[in-house]
C-alpha cells in the first residue's frame, strides 16, 4: 500500500465502515499517495484521510477519490447511500472532530466551521458578542470564508467561546502551530525550487523494454518490409534501382540456426555514416532519417532475437558489423550494441547485409511463398515502375497489377461522359524542409524550428495517383491504396467511404446497391503524411491525413441527394465522381457489369480477374470483361422478347426512368448543357440547349406516375421554365394528362406534354426499346395496346 499504515477505523456505524474499506482498498490498488490524492481531487489531505478512516464525508469527496484511483465509481455510490441511510437512524449531528490530525490551514479551517455547526451555527454577531473586543465579526468572516489564515490566538479564542474545554483549546492551538509549521516549511521548499537553476533529467529506460517491442502486433509482411526499407535506404546514390533479396537458409539438424537474410549489393555505408545513422534515429531523429531506429529494431525482433548488420562501399578494407542480441541485452544494465569490422572475402565486396538468429517460428516454403505476394502488394508501385527489384528465396517478386477498366472505358450520365479512371495530381501546400534533419517549416522561416539549421529548401507537399473501377466485384477486395514513398501503408481500405457527419455519427455509403460487394479502388500518394510508430497507419487526427482526405472524396456526402439533404453543394471529388457513375452493379455497357443477357456474371468476372493475376495473356486486356458487357446490352435478333420480358416503364426506379428518357431526348436534340439541377420544388430537371438550330435554352422534367398527372405540375414547370430563362418545356411522364393540362399547354405554346404511350412509342423506334406500362386501370380514350 502506498504511504504509511493507516490507523483503526472510527466509523460509527458499519456501513460507514465499508466505504471507508472501499476507499482504502482502491487507493492500495492504484498505489496513490495520499500527496497524488490532493493533486488529483483538489481536496486536502486531512478531508480524504477522515473519509478513509471512517468519518462522515460529503458524497464529491468519496467520488474524487474513488474517481482518482480508477474503481467503480457506482459502487462507491451505493456504499455510500448505505452508510447516509445508516447515519440518519442514528443522529443528525457531525462526527466528532479530529483536531489531533489537522495539519494544514485549510483542515484548521474546516474543523472551525465543523465547531460551529456542533455549537448550533450561532451568527458572527453572536460569536462576536461572546468574545467582547477579542474578536471582529469581519475577521471571523475572511478566516471562516478561507480568505485569510486564522492567528494563534483567534483560534483559541474561537475554540473557547463556541463551548470547547480550556484543555480542549490547547489542542485546537497546537493544531494550529502545526498547520504555520508545514505552511512555512512549504513556502521554503518552494523558494528553493525557484532559486534551484533547470538541469538535465537523465533517462535510461531499462533494457527489458526492448524486449517488449516484440510484442507489439505487427504483420509479418510489414515487419520484413521495414527491413527492405532499410537496405534500399542505406543503398542510395549509385543511380541504379535496388535489388534488394530475402533469403532462408534451413538447417535441419540444428533448426535454432535458421536464419533470414536481407541484401543489397549496391553501394554500402562506411563505419561512420552507419554510426550517425543509428544513433540519430534512436536520439530524436525524424521519420525521413529513421533507417534503424525503434521501428527497425522491433520488426527485426518479430523475425528473431538476433540481429547481425554487415555493410562496406567498395573501396572499404573490411565490413563493419553491428550486432544487437536481444538475450545480451535483456541481461544487462544497459542497451548496448557492439560494433566492429570484419575482413572482406574480395575488395570490390560492398552492400548492406541483415542477417537475423534465433527466429521466432520456422518459414517453410508455404509461408515464403505468402510473403513473397505480401511484398507484391506492398511495393505494388515500385516494382511496376522498376524502381526496385526484390527477390524472396530466389524467385522475383512480381507487383500486384490493378484489374481495372481502361481509361478509354466511359459511361455516359447526365454530366456527360465518365471515364472509368479518374486521375488526381494536387499540391496540398509548399514548405521549407530542412536539409539537416529533414524537418518541414512554413514559407519564410528563417531557420529549421527543429534543428535551428538554416539549410532550407522548398517542398511540395503533394498528393497524386489514380481512382479507378476494378472489372469484378468482390466482398473485400476492393477499396484504396494509400502509399507513402513508395510503400503501401493502407491496403484496399474503406474508410473514405464512410461520411463522418460529426465525431461519433458515420454512414456507409459504399457499397449501397446489391450485391453488397465494391469494386472501386485507387493508388494514392501522399508522402507527406504523418504515420504511426509501425508504419502502418496515418495519423489520421493530422492536418495533413484530413486534407488527403477533402481531395479524394471532398467534404460532404458521395450521394448528390444525400449531400442535398444536409446542405452541401454537388460532391465533385474523383470519388464523387467515380461512384455517382459506377455505384450500380446492374449489367451491361450502361454500367460497365458483365453478363449474359438476362443477368450479371459476378462469379465469372471474379474467375477471370484471378487469371489476370496468374499472367494469361488473355485476360491481361479489359477485352473479356467488355464483350461480356456489351453482349448483354445488344438484343439477339434470333430471340423473340415475350410481353413479360418488355421492360415496365412504372416499375423502374425514378432514377433509372430519369436516365432512360435523358437517353431518348439526347438521341432527338443532342447533348445536355450541363448537369441535372435542382430548380425550385419538385423533382430534378435537366436543363438542355438545341445547339443545332436556335440555341435556345429547354427544360426537360420526367414523372412517373400511375395516376393521372394533376394540372398543377404543369403549372410548376411553367414556373421553373421562367426561372431559368427557357423558351421551351418537356414533360415526360408514364401516366397520362388531364384534358385541362393539354388546353394549358396549348396555350402556351411552349410546353409539351408526352404522355405514357407516346413515350413507348419513341422508345420503341429512336432506341430501339420495348417497354409496357404497368397501370393499374386503362387511360381515356386509350386502348389495351397502348399499356400492354
Amino acid at each position: 500500500m502506498a504511504g504509511r499504515r493507516e490507523k483503526e477505523l472510527v466509523a460509527r456505524v458499519p456501513e460507514m465502515a465499508e466505504v471507508a474499506r472501499w476507499l482504502r482498498q482502491s487507493r492500495r490498488l492504484s498505489g496513490l499517495t495520499y500527496e497524488d490524492l490532493v493533486q488529483a481531487t483538489g481536496f486536502s489531505r486531512g478531508r480524504l484521510h477522515r473519509a478513509a478512516h471512517g468519518w462522515r464525508s460529503a458524497w464529491p469527496v468519496v467520488e474524487a477519490f474513488t474517481r482518482a484511483c480508477g474503481t467503480d465509481v457506482a459502487e462507491a455510490r451505493d456504499l455510500w447511500l448505505k452508510a447516509k441511510a445508516a447515519l440518519e437512524g442514528v443522529d443528525q449531528d457531525p462526527d466528532v472532530i479530529p483536531i489531533g490530525q489537522v495539519g494544514t490551514f485549510e483542515e484548521l479551517r474546516e474543523a472551525m466551521n465543523r465547531l460551529r455547526a456542533l455549537a448550533g451555527s450561532p451568527s458572527l454577531r453572536e460569536l462576536e458578542e461572546r468574545a467582547g473586543k477579542r474578536l471582529t465579526r469581519s475577521t471571523l468572516s475572511n478566516v471562516l470564508s478561507g480568505m485569510v489564515n486564522p492567528r494563534r490566538d483567534l483560534v483559541v479564542t474561537f475554540a473557547e467561546i463556541v463551548g470547547v474545554s480550556r484543555g480542549e483549546a490547547a489542542a485546537w492551538g497546537a493544531a494550529w502551530e502545526r498547520a504555520e509549521t508545514n505552511s512555512r516549511a512549504a513556502r521554503a521548499r518552494t523558494a528553493r525550487d525557484l532559486e534551484t537553476p533547470a538541469k538535465p533529467l537523465m533517462l535510461v529506460p531499462a533494457p527489458a523494454a526492448l524486449a517488449a517491442l516484440a510484442d507489439i502486433p505487427l504483420a509479418e509482411g510489414a515487419a520484413v518490409a521495414e527491413l527492405v526499407d532499410a537496405v534500399m535506404k542505406g543503398s542510395t546514390g549509385t543511380g541504379q534501382p535496388p535489388a534488394v533479396t530475402v533469403g532462408f537458409q534451413h538447417y535441419p539438424a540444428s533448426p535454432g540456426h535458421d536464419t533470414i537474410t536481407v541484401s543489397c549489393r549496391h553501394t554500402g555505408m562506411d563505419r561512420n555514416t552507419i554510426s550517425r545513422a543509428f544513433m540519430t534515429s534512436w536520439t530524436g531523429g525524424t521519420q525521413a532519417q529513421d533507417v534503424f531506429g525503434l521501428s527497425f529494431v522491433m520488426a527485426c525482433l518479430h523475425l528473431g532475437a538476433h540481429i547481425t548488420l554487415r555493410t562496406a562501399r567498395a573501396r572499404d578494407r573490411a565490413w563493419t558489423v553491428l550486432t544487437f542480441d536481444l538475450a545480451s541485452l535483456t541481461a544487462g544494465s544497459t542497451w548496448h550494441a557492439l560494433i566492429g569490422a570484419e575482413p572482406k572475402a574480395a575488395a570490390e565486396d560492398q552492400g548492406i547485409f541483415i542477417t537475423l538468429k534465433a527466429l521466432r517460428g520456422p518459414w517453410p516454403p508455404g509461408r515464403q511463398n505468402r510473403l513473397r505476394h505480401q511484398l507484391g502488394d506492398i511495393y505494388s508501385y515500385l516494382l511496376r515502375k522498376q524502381q526496385v527489384h526484390l527477390t524472396v528465396s530466389d524467385r522475383p517478386v512480381a507487383p500486384r497489377m490493378p484489374c481495372i477498366w481502361g481509361e478509354n472505358r466511359v459511361v455516359q450520365r447526365r454530366e456527360g461522359s465518365i471515364a472509368a479512371v479518374q486521375r488526381l495530381d494536387i499540391v496540398m501546400a509548399t514548405r521549407y524542409r530542412c536539409r539537416d534533419c529533414q524537418h518541414t517549416s512554413p514559407l519564410g522561416s528563417p531557420h529549421c524550428p527543429q534543428c535551428q539549421g538554416t539549410q532550407l529548401e522548398l517542398t511540395e507537399q503533394r498528393v497524386w495517383g489514380w481512382l479507378g473501377v476494378q472489372r469484378y466485384l468482390h466482398s473485400s477486395d476492393y477499396g484504396l491504396d494509400f502509399f507513402r514513398n513508395g510503400r503501401k501503408v493502407l491496403v484496399r481500405d474503406k474508410r473514405l467511404f464512410f461520411f463522418e457527419d460529426g465525431p461519433a455519427r458515420s454512414t456507409v455509403e459504399y457499397p449501397v446497391d446489391g450485391p453488397a460487394k465494391g469494386r472501386l479502388v485507387g493508388e494514392i500518394h501522399c508522402d507527406h503524411v504523418p504515420v504511426n510508430f509501425t508504419k502502418t497507419a496515418f495519423d489520421y487526427d493530422s492536418p495533413e491525413w484530413r486534407a488527403v482526405v477533402h481531395a479524394v472524396r471532398g467534404p460532404g456526402p458521395l450521394a448528390l441527394r444525400h449531400a442535398q439533404r444536409l446542405g452541401y453543394a454537388p460532391n465533385t471529388s474523383p470519388l464523387a465522381t467515380l461512384f455517382g457513375a459506377f455505384r450500380r452493379n446492374d449489367p451491361g455497357l450502361r454500367n460497365l457489369v458483365p453478363g449474359d443477357g438476362t443477368k450479371a456474371l459476378h462469379d465469372e468476372a471474379a474467375a477471370w480477374a484471378e487469371r489476370f493475376r496468374k499472367g494469361d495473356p488473355a485476360y491481361q486486356s479489359d477485352d473479356k470483361w467488355y464483350e461480356a458487357a456489351l453482349a448483354h446490352s445488344t438484343p439477339q435478333p434470333a430471340v423473340v422478347a415475350s410481353a413479360d420480358d418488355r421492360i415496365d416503364l412504372v416499375s423502374l426506379s425514378p432514377d433509372d426512368l430519369d436516365d432512360l428518357v435523358h437517353r431518348l431526348c439526347m438521341k432527338l436534340h443532342g447533348t445536355a448543357e450541363g448537369p441535372r439541377e435542382l430548380i425550385g420544388p419538385g423533382p430534378a430537371a435537366t436543363v438542355f440547349r438545341d445547339r443545332p438550330r436556335t440555341g435556345e435554352r429547354w427544360v426537360l422534367q420526367c414523372r412517373r406516375n400511375r395516376h393521372v398527372v394533376p394540372a398543377e405540375t404543369v403549372h410548376a414547370l411553367a414556373g421553373q421554365m421562367l426561372d431559368v430563362q427557357a423558351s421551351r418545356g418537356i414533360l415526360v411522364t408514364t401516366s397520362w394528362f388531364e384534358a385541362g393540362s393539354h388546353a394549358f399547354a396549348q396555350r402556351s405554346g411552349r410546353i409539351d406534354l408526352v404522355d405514357g404511350r407516346a413515350l413507348k412509342a419513341l422508345l420503341r423506334e429512336h432506341l430501339g426499346i420495348e417497354a409496357r406500362l404497368g397501370l393499374g386501370r386503362l387511360p381515356p380514350e386509350w386502348n389495351l395496346h397502348d399499356i400492354a
